[in-house]
Protein backbone atom coordinates (compact mmCIF):
# COMPACT_ATOMS: atom_id res chain seq x y z
CA UNK A 1 0.00 0.00 0.00
CA UNK A 2 1.21 3.50 -1.00
CA UNK A 3 1.49 5.97 2.03
CA UNK A 4 1.25 9.66 0.86
CA UNK A 5 4.19 11.54 1.82
CA UNK A 6 1.39 13.99 4.11
CA UNK A 7 0.64 10.83 6.19
CA UNK A 8 4.56 9.52 6.42
CA UNK A 9 5.02 13.17 7.98
CA UNK A 10 2.48 13.06 10.08
CA UNK A 11 3.36 9.29 11.08
CA UNK A 12 7.30 10.35 11.76
CA UNK A 13 5.98 13.04 14.11
CA UNK A 14 3.58 10.65 15.97
CA UNK A 15 6.74 8.70 16.49
CA UNK A 16 9.02 11.29 17.00
CA UNK A 17 6.52 12.64 20.18
CA UNK A 18 5.97 9.27 21.48
CA UNK A 19 9.97 8.71 21.53
CA UNK A 20 10.27 12.09 23.26
CA UNK A 21 8.20 11.16 26.13
CA UNK A 22 9.30 7.99 26.28
CA UNK A 23 13.00 8.91 26.72
CA UNK A 24 11.96 12.18 28.74
CA UNK A 25 10.61 9.81 31.37
CA UNK A 26 13.55 7.44 31.50
CA UNK A 27 15.68 10.71 32.24
CA UNK A 28 13.18 11.69 34.87
CA UNK A 29 13.39 7.88 36.30
CA UNK A 30 17.59 7.89 36.04
CA UNK A 31 17.60 11.21 37.88
CA UNK A 32 15.31 10.33 40.37
CA UNK A 33 16.85 7.09 41.25
CA UNK A 34 19.14 6.65 44.05
CA UNK A 35 21.35 3.93 45.43
CA UNK A 36 22.70 4.37 48.63
CA UNK A 37 26.00 1.38 48.96
CA UNK A 38 26.47 -1.07 52.13
CA UNK A 39 29.51 1.05 53.09
CA UNK A 40 27.66 4.54 53.25
CA UNK A 41 24.94 3.13 55.55
CA UNK A 42 27.85 1.57 58.26
CA UNK A 43 29.16 4.34 58.12
CA UNK A 44 26.24 5.75 58.74
CA UNK A 45 25.87 3.64 62.15
CA UNK A 46 29.37 3.91 62.97
CA UNK A 47 29.03 7.68 63.34
CA UNK A 48 25.75 7.01 64.96
CA UNK A 49 27.58 4.85 67.29
CA UNK A 50 30.66 7.11 67.66
CA UNK A 51 28.78 9.95 68.58
CA UNK A 52 26.26 8.21 71.30
CA UNK A 53 28.92 5.42 73.28
CA UNK A 54 29.80 6.22 76.81
CA UNK A 55 33.58 4.75 75.70
CA UNK A 56 36.36 6.54 74.19
CA UNK A 57 36.65 6.70 70.64
CA UNK A 58 40.25 4.80 70.82
CA UNK A 59 39.02 2.03 73.28
CA UNK A 60 36.39 0.79 70.76
CA UNK A 61 36.06 -1.27 67.44
CA UNK A 62 32.94 -1.67 65.25
CA UNK A 63 32.23 -5.11 62.99
CA UNK A 64 29.52 -6.09 61.24
CA UNK A 65 28.95 -9.77 61.38
CA UNK A 66 26.92 -9.92 58.19
CA UNK A 67 26.49 -8.12 54.86
CA UNK A 68 25.49 -4.67 54.42
CA UNK A 69 23.71 -4.83 50.77
CA UNK A 70 23.05 -1.87 48.95
CA UNK A 71 19.46 0.22 49.31
CA UNK A 72 17.33 1.39 45.96
CA UNK A 73 15.67 4.28 46.41
CA UNK A 74 14.01 7.01 44.40
CA UNK A 75 14.18 10.31 45.45
CA UNK A 76 17.30 13.04 44.71
CA UNK A 77 17.92 14.26 48.40
CA UNK A 78 18.20 11.48 50.97
CA UNK A 79 18.38 11.86 54.49
CA UNK A 80 19.54 9.23 57.35
CA UNK A 81 17.98 8.91 60.80
CA UNK A 82 19.72 5.80 62.79
CA UNK A 83 17.82 4.33 65.75
CA UNK A 84 18.90 2.19 68.55
CA UNK A 85 17.52 -0.11 70.90
CA UNK A 86 15.88 1.58 74.05
CA UNK A 87 18.71 1.36 76.99
CA UNK A 88 21.34 0.67 74.62
CA UNK A 89 25.01 -0.49 76.64
CA UNK A 90 27.18 -0.05 73.29
CA UNK A 91 28.78 -3.02 73.47
CA UNK A 92 28.19 -6.60 72.43
CA UNK A 93 26.11 -7.66 69.69
CA UNK A 94 23.20 -5.36 69.15
CA UNK A 95 21.14 -3.92 66.05
CA UNK A 96 20.43 -0.56 64.53
CA UNK A 97 17.67 0.46 62.01
CA UNK A 98 18.66 3.22 59.41
CA UNK A 99 15.78 5.12 57.79
CA UNK A 100 15.87 6.82 54.68
CA UNK A 101 14.40 10.09 53.83
CA UNK A 102 13.44 12.94 51.55
CA UNK A 103 12.14 16.21 52.68
CA UNK A 104 11.10 14.37 55.47
CA UNK A 105 8.95 11.61 54.12
CA UNK A 106 10.03 8.01 54.91
CA UNK A 107 11.13 6.35 52.02
CA UNK A 108 12.55 2.98 53.44
CA UNK A 109 14.77 1.20 56.53
CA UNK A 110 17.75 -1.21 56.91
CA UNK A 111 18.15 -3.17 59.91
CA UNK A 112 22.18 -3.51 60.35
CA UNK A 113 23.81 -5.99 62.95
CA UNK A 114 26.84 -4.95 64.84
CA UNK A 115 28.68 -6.21 67.30
CA UNK A 116 31.07 -3.30 69.55
CA UNK A 117 33.78 -4.36 71.54
CA UNK A 118 35.70 -2.04 74.33
CA UNK A 119 39.11 -1.65 75.47
CA UNK A 120 39.20 -1.72 79.34
CA UNK A 121 41.80 -1.46 82.00
CA UNK A 122 41.54 -4.37 84.18
CA UNK A 123 44.05 -5.37 87.25
CA UNK A 124 45.78 -9.19 86.45
CA UNK A 125 47.97 -10.90 88.87
CA UNK A 126 51.33 -10.64 87.73
CA UNK A 127 52.09 -14.58 89.66
CA UNK A 128 50.24 -17.31 91.42
CA UNK A 129 48.43 -15.96 94.33
CA UNK A 130 47.51 -17.79 97.14
CA UNK A 131 44.44 -17.42 99.16
CA UNK A 132 44.46 -15.46 102.16
CA UNK A 133 47.68 -13.89 101.72
CA UNK A 134 48.03 -10.24 101.51
CA UNK A 135 48.53 -8.66 98.08
CA UNK A 136 51.33 -6.61 97.50
CA UNK A 137 52.17 -3.88 94.63
CA UNK A 138 54.20 -6.31 92.54
CA UNK A 139 51.82 -9.10 92.90
CA UNK A 140 49.36 -6.78 90.64
CA UNK A 141 49.62 -5.02 87.41
CA UNK A 142 47.32 -3.36 85.03
CA UNK A 143 46.50 -4.44 81.50
CA UNK A 144 44.15 -3.63 78.98
CA UNK A 145 41.64 -6.16 77.63
CA UNK A 146 38.74 -6.25 74.88
CA UNK A 147 34.63 -6.79 76.35
CA UNK A 148 32.20 -8.08 74.58
CA UNK A 149 29.68 -7.40 77.13
CA UNK A 150 29.58 -5.31 79.92
CA UNK A 151 31.92 -7.00 82.76
CA UNK A 152 30.54 -7.19 86.35
CA UNK A 153 32.56 -6.03 89.63
CA UNK A 154 35.82 -5.10 87.12
CA UNK A 155 38.77 -3.54 88.90
CA UNK A 156 40.20 -0.71 87.08
CA UNK A 157 43.16 0.28 89.74
CA UNK A 158 45.54 -1.92 91.23
CA UNK A 159 45.61 -0.07 94.63
CA UNK A 160 42.40 -0.96 95.26
CA UNK A 161 43.52 -4.32 96.05
CA UNK A 162 46.87 -3.72 97.74
CA UNK A 163 46.61 -4.85 101.03
CA UNK A 164 43.65 -6.98 100.77
CA UNK A 165 43.76 -11.06 100.68
CA UNK A 166 42.30 -13.30 97.87
CA UNK A 167 39.11 -15.37 98.53
CA UNK A 168 40.70 -18.06 96.15
CA UNK A 169 44.03 -19.05 94.28
CA UNK A 170 44.84 -17.54 91.00
CA UNK A 171 47.50 -18.36 88.58
CA UNK A 172 49.76 -15.37 86.93
CA UNK A 173 47.67 -13.35 84.36
CA UNK A 174 44.41 -14.12 85.73
CA UNK A 175 42.00 -11.29 86.38
CA UNK A 176 41.09 -9.63 89.82
CA UNK A 177 37.75 -9.15 90.28
CA UNK A 178 36.16 -7.79 93.24
CA UNK A 179 34.33 -10.54 94.70
CA UNK A 180 37.40 -12.63 94.61
CA UNK A 181 39.60 -9.64 97.20
CA UNK A 182 38.52 -9.00 100.92
CA UNK A 183 39.70 -6.78 103.13
CA UNK A 184 42.36 -7.74 106.09
CA UNK A 185 40.98 -6.93 109.20
CA UNK A 186 42.65 -4.47 111.42
CA UNK A 187 41.48 -6.20 114.69
CA UNK A 188 41.34 -9.53 115.03
CA UNK A 189 39.06 -11.55 117.18
CA UNK A 190 41.10 -13.31 120.21
CA UNK A 191 43.94 -10.42 119.37
CA UNK A 192 45.13 -8.07 122.18
CA UNK A 193 43.66 -4.32 121.02
CA UNK A 194 44.90 -0.98 122.22
CA UNK A 195 41.92 0.75 123.95
CA UNK A 196 42.01 4.61 123.75
CA UNK A 197 39.40 6.57 125.67
CA UNK A 198 39.82 10.46 125.40
CA UNK A 199 37.35 13.33 127.13
CA UNK A 200 38.63 16.61 126.40
CA UNK A 201 42.04 16.34 128.02
CA UNK A 202 41.78 13.72 129.29
CA UNK A 203 43.35 10.44 128.21
CA UNK A 204 43.39 6.61 129.03
CA UNK A 205 44.55 3.94 127.74
CA UNK A 206 44.03 -0.06 127.89
CA UNK A 207 44.02 -3.23 126.40
CA UNK A 208 41.19 -5.80 125.67
CA UNK A 209 40.74 -8.73 123.93
CA UNK A 210 38.84 -8.43 120.46
CA UNK A 211 35.98 -10.81 120.73
CA UNK A 212 35.79 -9.85 116.87
CA UNK A 213 37.25 -9.01 113.22
CA UNK A 214 37.11 -5.59 112.68
CA UNK A 215 37.79 -3.43 109.37
CA UNK A 216 38.91 0.25 110.11
CA UNK A 217 35.29 2.42 111.40
CA UNK A 218 33.54 -0.66 112.73
CA UNK A 219 31.79 -1.06 115.94
CA UNK A 220 33.22 -4.38 117.28
CA UNK A 221 32.91 -5.54 120.65
CA UNK A 222 36.42 -6.20 123.24
CA UNK A 223 36.81 -7.39 126.16
CA UNK A 224 38.88 -5.10 129.40
CA UNK A 225 41.58 -7.08 130.13
CA UNK A 226 41.36 -5.73 133.58
CA UNK A 227 37.68 -5.41 134.34
CA UNK A 228 36.52 -8.06 132.14
CA UNK A 229 33.77 -6.41 130.86
CA UNK A 230 32.61 -6.24 127.31
CA UNK A 231 32.54 -2.90 125.56
CA UNK A 232 32.00 -1.32 121.95
CA UNK A 233 34.72 0.74 120.17
CA UNK A 234 35.20 2.25 116.63
CA UNK A 235 38.15 0.60 115.19
CA UNK A 236 40.81 3.42 114.01
CA UNK A 237 44.08 1.40 113.02
CA UNK A 238 45.62 -1.60 113.10
CA UNK A 239 44.95 -3.01 116.39
CA UNK A 240 43.83 0.04 117.47
CA UNK A 241 40.61 1.50 118.70
CA UNK A 242 38.47 4.15 120.67
CA UNK A 243 35.64 4.29 123.07
CA UNK A 244 33.26 6.60 122.00
CA UNK A 245 31.08 8.68 124.23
Amino acid sequence: MRISGKTHNIVFLITSIALLFLFSGYLLCEASAAVIRGETIKATVRAYIEKNMPWPGNAVRVEFPGRVSNLSLTGKKITFRVLSRRNEDFIGDSSFTVRCYENDTFLSEKTVRVRIEVLMDVVVSTKSIHRNVRIDHDDVKLVKRWFDRLPSKIISNPGTVVGMKLRTNVKPNAEIKGNMVKSIPMVKRGKPVKIVFENGPMRITTVGLSEQDGMCGELIKVRNVSSKKVIYVRVTGNSLAKVEL
